[in-house]
């Protein structure tokens, strides 16, 4: 899957996640969250599944069929909690 800056900020929106958030449970930088998801950089592999992995666990998934896109399925959470 491509898997862009945009579906960084469409995930965080669905789960109501700020940026500082994200870095917090993902362990990742939070300036390189933010720059991945202004589309200045592109994270190591790792990292970009580091992120995926993060979100994933608390119900979001990351769809590539002919549109590329991002949902929130609650009961798909691994890690339910206020995220």
């Amino acid at each position: 899957m491509t898997f862009i800056g945009k579906h960084i900020t469409a995930a965080r929106g669905l789960l109501g996640m700020t940026q500082a958030d994200l870095a917090e449970i993902s362990s990742v930088a939070e300036v390189t969250i933010r720059r991945f998801e202004a589309g200045t950089v592109q994270p190591r592999p790792a990292t970009i599944e580091t992120l995926q992995r993060a979100l994933e666990d608390r119900g979001i998934e990351f769809m590539n069929g002919g549109e590329p896109g991002v949902r929130h399925r609650p009961s798909k959470a691994k890690k339910p909690g206020t995220y």
